[in-house]
């Protein structure tokens, strides 16, 4: 990467740390959790079949949570990956994000373009439900999932098993349209139009069928709590302490914040930007944010520069429910941001890229650094993984 020899000095050199060292789950705890919920898993056990809910390739793999509950459910599981409008699973990703269990299990991967998504009503803000046939059978459901910050969703997990996750393309655009809105923020769950949306979906799907859940707590990409019951009380308990893992305290605002994603969001630029969505707060109006990633892997997703680039365009505007394309948030957000702060990047990305998406490259990080004369710079590191709180804010 780029002039990036003094990176691990400029790095040492933290003013925001989490000082929460957290004690990463042993198998038998998760085992404990679910023991918990243990009489419904064998009242389970009696039905025809047991649709389990687990994260699709883009999340963290699941087979840690699900091995509890393997010699329980055994022959009566079927797997539905949770892949919302992501790409199917492969084969192979099912080997692993399984780690071999249920490996004679029937499984497919959710398809939000089906035609034999099951209507079941909308959501006070006029969210259309439909989700896939596998939930309406008759059948119990289990839903395993992973929570951590979500730039728009508040966080990861619970809920989004099922809107986004096995929901219909109009499902999720009707849904995501509302990351537009205020209140749509990481961390944030009270006030948040994204979150409320799902949680009314799934009171209506709870309506018509019986869920279980185990939310695992992911921290710096590692298991570090986790809660099985209802789908509603293990998520609250998830995300409040996942809360006390992510957040961080800022002293102030500055007018110069490094940021360095943590790994593996350092891989593409399209997942170290989360570091910029969780941390942009902490830059004074007019100031700048560097995100140091060395971005192997590129963009790491087609439409990201097509996004960057619209946000630059002062006639484009925030789009109506109706018109909303999936990922224009993305742009409200780049467009809101850019009205108050510089982007700077230091990555292995060319110059010709970044600079067209409006971004400064840097090579010399050093150099870029004391050029800028600021006397309270921040540093973040991992900040794909946290939600910075100002304290003099």
């Amino acid at each position: 990467m780029k002039g990036q020899t003094r990176v691990s000095e400029i790095l040492q050199r933290i003013e925001v740390s989490n000082p929460v060292d957290p004690r990463f789950l042993a198998e038998q705890q998760v085992k404990d959790a679910w023991a918990d919920v243990m009489p419904d898993l064998v009242r389970f056990r009696k039905s025809e079949a047991v649709t389990l809910v687990v994260n699709d390739a883009t999340r963290p793999a699941s087979f840690s949570m699900i091995a509890p509950i393997e010699e329980v459910l055994g022959d009566k599981v079927r797997i539905l990956f949770a892949t919302g409008t992501h790409r199917p699973v492969t084969p192979e990703e099912k080997s692993t994000l399984l780690g071999g269990c249920f490996p004679d299990a029937a499984w497919k991967n959710s398809d939000c373009d089906s035609e034999d998504m099951v209507y079941i009503g909308r959501t006070p803000i006029g969210t259309p439900v439909s989700m896939d046939p596998w939930l309406f059978d008759g059948n119990p459901v289990v839903a395993v999932n992973s929570v951590e910050p979500h730039y728009f969703a508040g966080y990861t997990g619970g809920r989004k098993s099922f809107l986004p996750g096995v929901s219909s393309r109009e499902s999720i655009v009707m849904n995501h349209f509302h990351a537009c809105m205020p209140g749509a923020l990481p961390g944030r769950l009270d006030g948040n139009p994204v979150h409320a949306d799902m949680m009314d979906a799934l009171s209506m799907l709870e309506d018509k069928i019986e869920i279980l859940q185990g939310n695992g707590v992911i921290h710096r990409g590692r298991l570090a709590h986790f809660f099985a019951g209802t789908c509603r009380e293990s998520f609250m308990k998830a995300s409040e302490a996942s809360a006390v893992l992510s957040t961080v305290f800022v002293p102030y605002r500055s007018p110069l914040v490094i940021l360095h994603p943590g790994e593996p969001l350092d891989i593409n630029l399209y997942q170290s930007e989360k570091a910029i969505y969780n941390c942009h707060s902490v830059v004074e109006d007019g100031g700048f944010l560097l995100l140091i990633s060395s971005c192997v892997e590129g963009l790491g997703a087609d439409h990201l520069e097509k996004a960057f680039v619209t946000s630059m365009d002062e006639g484009w505007n925030t789009p109506g429910r109706h018109q909303y394309n999936l990922g224009d948030h993305t742009i409200v957000r780049l467009k809101n941001m850019r009205k108050r702060i510089k982007l700077a990047l230091s990555s292995s990305l060319p110059d010709g890229i970044v600079e067209g998406m409006g971004i400064e490259p840097v090579h010399d990080i050093e150099s870029w650094i004391t050029q800028k004369k600021c006397d309270r710079p921040i540093f973040i590191p991992g900040a794909g993984f946290v939600v910075p709180i100002v304290e003099n804010s």
